[in-house]
C-alpha cells in the first residue's frame, strides 16, 4: 500500500523539479540575476494577450489664439525660475506717485526684496520687500511703490541668505522697466 501512494508523490516531485528546471534555464536564457544572488533567476509573467475591442480614443484638444502656455504663465511676463512680474508690465506708462506692484513668487521665509532704479542707473529712489510663497511654495504678492514721475527698472528678487556663499545676492530677479507721469 505505500507503493501506491509513494507512487503520486513521486510524479507531482518529478513535475515541480521539472518546472524548476525550466525556470532556472529560461533565467539563465534572459540573463536575469538579482542582486547578491549568484545564479540567475526569473519571474513569472503573464504572456501578453489582445483585445477585440480597441482602445477608447481620447479627443486631442485644439490649441486656443492665447498669450497663455501650458504652464499657465502668459508670455508677455517678466518671469525668472518661480518669480513673476504680473503688474505693472514691461513699457508700461502708469499714474503715479503710488504704482501698484502684483505678482507670483516664493522665497526664503517668504521675503522677496524689491527695488526701483533710474534707468540708466543710480540709486534706488525706493525699495523694500514683501512676502510671497514660501520654500518652494509659489505665492502671490502686492505692494506699493511711491515713485515721482521718471522711467524707472522695477526689480524684484529673492535675497540670498547664505551671505554671499552662492556668488549671488539676487535669486530669480525680475524686472521690468516702466514710465511713471
Amino acid at each position: 500500500m505505500r507503493a501506491r501512494r509513494s507512487r503520486p508523490l513521486l510524479l507531482v516531485a518529478a513535475g515541480v523539479g521539472a518546472a524548476l528546471t525550466i525556470a532556472t534555464s529560461a533565467g539563465c536564457a534572459s540573463g536575469t540575476v538579482q542582486p547578491g544572488a549568484s545564479t540567475p533567476v526569473t519571474t513569472a509573467t503573464a504572456p501578453a494577450t489582445t483585445s477585440a475591442t480597441a482602445p477608447a480614443s481620447t479627443p486631442t484638444p485644439e490649441p486656443s489664439a492665447s498669450s497663455t502656455p501650458t504652464d499657465g504663465v502668459p508670455t508677455d511676463q517678466p518671469t525668472n525660475g518661480p518669480n513673476t512680474l504680473t503688474a505693472p508690465t514691461a513699457g508700461a506708462t502708469v499714474d503715479g506717485p503710488d504704482v501698484p506692484v502684483t505678482g507670483t513668487g516664493t522665497g526664503f521665509e517668504a521675503t522677496l526684496s524689491w527695488e526701483a532704479v533710474p534707468t540708466g542707473g543710480g540709486d534706488p529712489v525706493a525699495q523694500g520687500f514683501t512676502t510671497a510663497g514660501a520654500n518652494g511654495e509659489v505665492g502671490p504678492f502686492a505692494f506699493t511703490a511711491t515713485l515721482p514721475p521718471g522711467t524707472y527698472t522695477l526689480s524684484v528678487w529673492e535675497p540670498d541668505m547664505s551671505d554671499g556663499a552662492t556668488g549671488t545676492k539676487r535669486h530669480n530677479q525680475v524686472s521690468v522697466t516702466v514710465t511713471v507721469r
